[in-house]
């Protein structure tokens, strides 16, 4: 299982991109609020988070699941809840990782999650069609550390007011991470002293498009944590929208 690759300075001179955790600088979100943040793990618990699309379809990234996408068996979803650890679990039937996915550069860092039974009485939350522009206010939520290397995660929800980078802060805030940025598939957010970190990936990025609230991100990874000058990064939901919808028709014909 991978969570919000965080790359730190001990990971030899930031050579890899490692999964984000709990937010930094956020609070406790009220029940219900965020009903759609689901919890990814295995049985052992939940180390990512992810985002209820449709009553059966879960959208996290790819490197906290691509392990398991020949054995499904493995994950356990956490759907409903604002708080994991007495949670039910929702078992999961099959994994699709978006097929331009790299674990090296973390391009296209998404996966579908199949759930073995539509759930009910949840919020889910439409994909955004295009995303927002920088300085647009973004919150992300997830049960990552709230504090680079953190002893413990929450066991509660937890949400983080963030600002879209711009391209130029995105690249200039990870222009060491293999492969470069900016790439067609990533955003990046960002706020003093605000950030996801270690065990949020996969976890949702939201934003307003009309009125509405819709998923722009899905939480990929970052320079540490809350780290001046390193805006974390996020898979862009637009960017794989087509595909997500797509898999979704061939995978539930009922459009589940």
């Amino acid at each position: 299982m991978g969570t919000k690759l965080t790359i730190v300075c001990s990971l030899a001179a930031l050579a890899l991109p490692a999964p984000a955790y709990a937010v930094v600088g956020g609070q406790s979100v009220q029940s219900g609020r965020y009903s759609f943040a689901v919890a990814v793990g295995d049985a052992k618990g939940a180390d990512c988070g992810g985002t209820l699309i449709a009553p059966s379809v879960v959208l996290t990234a790819a490197h906290c699941v691509d392990e398991n996408a020949g054995d499904p068996a493995k994950l356990r979803v956490v759907v409903g809840s604002a708080t994991i650890n007495s949670a039910p679990t929702v078992l999961v039937s099959a994994v699709y990782v978006h097929p331009l996915f790299r674990a090296d550069t973390m391009h296209y860092d998404a996966a579908l999650l199949i759930l073995e039974h539509p759930v009910t009485g949840v919020r889910t939350i439409e994909m955004a069609e295009s995303s927002p522009l920088a300085g647009a206010t973004v919150s992300a939520a997830g049960w990552g550390e709230t504090t680079e290397h953190a002893a413990t995660l929450p066991d509660h929800l937890r949400s983080v007011v963030l600002k879209v980078a711009t391209k130029r802060a995105c690249g200039h805030g990870n222009s060491k991470i293999p492969g470069g940025y900016f790439t067609p598939s990533m955003m990046c957010a960002g706020n003093p002293g605000r950030d996801t970190c270690s065990g949020d990936s996969g976890g949702p990025l939201v934003g307003t498009s009309h009125g509405h609230t819709v998923l722009v991100g899905i939480t990929s990874f970052g320079i540490g944590c809350a780290r001046t000058g390193h805006p974390g990064v996020y898979t862009r939901v637009p960017s794989i929208r087509g595909w997500a919808l797509g898999q979704i028709a061939r995978s539930l014909p009922a459009a589940q």
